[in-house]
């Protein structure tokens, strides 16, 4: 199973089987820390936040077989 560190911030780690849970873990840690990232001030692209976060899955899913 993939496990994943915070992608803005490495201070939490979660382990999950699906992208759609790792998101659903990491989002208290978010609202908690990054809430800046949550609210989608002008600085974060509309998108990009995402982009970074699927790729990061995709390397731990790669790294975990």
């Amino acid at each position: 199973m993939p496990t994943m560190a915070c992608i803005d911030c490495g201070a939490v780690h979660v382990e999950a089987a699906s992208w759609q849970t790792m998101l659903v873990s990491m989002m208290p840690h978010y609202f908690d820390v990054h809430h800046d990232i949550i609210a989608g001030h002008r600085d974060h692209p509309s998108g990009a936040w995402m982009e970074r976060f699927m790729a990061a899955f995709d390397e731990a899913m790669n790294s975990s077989e």
